[in-house]
């Protein structure tokens, strides 16, 4: 590109050692280009140093700038023909001192000598070495906001980045791949569901999982980050194969924990919460009691749960079945006092006039037996809304975010993944893929949505595409099936985001494997192996810096990430 050589200025008052670098004529340019082209660099070159130098960076004075200093040189073309091109000179200070090689060549050849000196005290000296050493931190690169994984020159040509401008990298610390830290005992049936909350108590470490079993059952666990899973309390839910669960946190003000929704093949709705048999924090007392009963609004089996809180205090619940149907509930109020009694204030206005035994029923709890076990008012309640979602069966629901409870996410058999206008009953968006949706999960911070499908893979979705202010009601959008690529063997049975963050997601298939993505790359992250081989993975759990998975094996298995 140039060559460095040194020179001699000299005036009438003094003589000064410089430095000139001389820019070549490149023959594979046109002339006239070429001739612009090292000006122009010759000129920013100097440019540069000046302004360094007056930064206070230390730098070689500019001395002199000559564009034809090089004088003309003689070259031949590709063609045969001689050419004549000029050259350009930049003249720079001479700093006197011996340069970075020299430098690098003297010290290696001084620690060559001491090495061989010193060759007795090495393993001693090695080993001390290794004990100050800090742990290695493997990191991640993007170009582009595109994980790297390939050479930085490919990365920015697959891009279309220019590789005569400058490609801005970024890196960050990697993610560790999961390791299983702990499971539980193994349960009496297939795991099909389960969900993670965070811990509303203050000063309490870890978060709450609750898992369905295919036996009908709903076990809750502690999970500590530095311990392992603890059951607490397991009750009886069901007389069919639970298909769906969904919980959330009760305020701190209300006796109860956590609210807990599950759906089952046997057409029935209920919902359960996670109370306290005294006063005392201590999980071992705590215990799941049931809480209502939804009833009139499914006549199939239920395949999807969703629940939310609304900024107003009130709790609504959406739930999906085999042939598309949609209902909306009112969660009655948690407030309600003595022997397990909920005070119904969110149940529709003739439903509360209505004291008859049919509106308010007696149910044996069939918890864990006890003495003081006694029989509990349940509510039943209606749907206060209900439409025919889609054509198959619905398979994931998620409220939108920011949403107040007023949009939903649907995804179903039928290939379509829809945003729902709760208050309207009407469907403001419908993206159209290629596969059967099997599974539905949101982003924790937007409206992108990840789905699984049999095809063995994960897609992604855009909510927000084609929704306005007015929330207007929006023509079918075709959505590209190539976001992820094929990863896992078989059908992609659950996927979950992490709660923290927005780029970084999970999925399980019936291969019996879990993997962590990254939405930046098509390709995982990495993969490990949750279910033995030949079973398969049900259901998927995010917590705060854990993944949860259970399956055909009836473990629930706990990897660190």
């Amino acid at each position: 590109v140039s060559s460095t050589t040194t020179t001699t200025i000299s005036s009438s008052s003094h003589t000064e050692a410089a430095i000139c670098k001389e820019r070549f004529p490149k023959s594979y340019r046109h002339p006239a280009l070429d001739l612009t082209i090292t000006k122009s660099r010759t000129k920013s070159e100097a440019r540069c140093l000046v302004r360094c130098r007056r930064a206070g960076v230390h730098c070689p004075a500019v001395l002199s700038v000559d564009n034809n200093a090089g004088g003309q040189q003689l070259q031949t073309e590709s063609d045969g023909e001689n050419k004549v091109r000029e050259s350009s000179c930049l003249f720079l200070e001479y700093v006197r001192g011996c340069t970075v090689r020299e430098y690098i060549e003297s010290r290696s050849s001084t620690l060559g000598k001491d090495d061989d000196d010193d060759d007795e005290d090495d393993s001693s000296d090695e080993d001390e070495d290794d004990e100050e050493k800090l742990p290695a931190i493997p990191f991640d690169f993007l170009v582009n906001d595109r994980l790297l994984r390939t050479g930085v020159e490919a990365a920015a040509r697959r891009e279309g980045l220019s590789l005569e401008n400058a490609v801005v990298v970024q890196y960050f610390p990697a993610r560790k791949a999961p390791e299983g830290t702990d499971e539980s005992e193994t349960l009496p049936d297939w795991i099909s569901a389960m969900s993670y909350e965070k811990n509303s108590e203050s000063g309490v470490d870890g978060g709450m999982l609750f898992t369905g079993v295919c036996d009908g059952s709903v076990s809750a666990y502690r999970c500590s980050k530095e311990g392992g899973l603890k059951s607490i309390s397991t009750v009886s839910a069901h007389t069919g194969p639970i298909k769906c669960l969904s919980s959330m946190t009760i305020p701190s003000s209300v006796s109860a924990s956590h609210l807990i929704a599950t759906g089952s093949m046997d057409q029935t709705l209920v919902t359960h919460t996670l109370q306290s048999k005294s006063k005392s924090d201590d999980e071992m007392k705590k215990k799941l009691a049931l809480h209502a009963v939804y009833g009139g609004g499914h006549f199939n089996s239920i395949g999807s749960v969703a629940l939310l809180r609304k900024s107003d205090g009130e709790a609504i619940m959406a739930s999906g079945d085999w042939d598309g149907g949609l209902c909306f509930w009112k969660i009655p109020s948690l407030s309600g006092g003595g022997d397990g009694g909920m005070n119904v204030d969110n149940v529709d206005a003739g439903k509360k006039k209505q004291k008859s035994k049919k509106k308010r029923r007696t149910v044996e709890e069939p918890v864990e037996e006890s003495d003081d076990e006694a029989a509990i008012s349940v509510v039943e309640v209606q749907p206060f809304s209900t439409i025919r979602a889609h054509n198959s069966n619905l398979s994931g629901l998620s409220f939108g975010y920011n949403s107040s409870g007023n949009t939903l996410l649907t995804g179903s058999w039928d290939h379509s993944v829809k945003v729902w206008d709760i208050e309207k009953s009407d469907c403001i968006l419908t993206l159209n893929g290629a596969r059967v949706v099997t599974s539905l999960g949101r982003c924790h911070n937007s409206d992108v949505v990840a789905t699984g499908h049999p095809d063995c893979t994960v897609r992604l979705w855009d909510m927000r595409t084609g929704m306005n202010a007015s929330n207007s009601k929006q023509s079918s959008t075709q959505v590209s099936d190539s976001i992820l690529k094929p990863s896992h063997k078989s059908w992609v049975s659950a996927v979950e985001w992490s709660p923290t963050d927005p780029y970084v997601l999970a999925s399980t298939s019936h291969d019996g494997t879990v993997k962590m993505w990254d939405i930046r790359s098509s390709l995982p992250l990495h993969t490990i192996r949750a279910q033995p081989k030949g079973q398969k993975g049900l259901c998927l759990a995010y917590g705060e810096g854990a993944i949860y998975s259970g399956g055909s094996d009836c473990i629930v298995r706990k990897f660190a990430c």
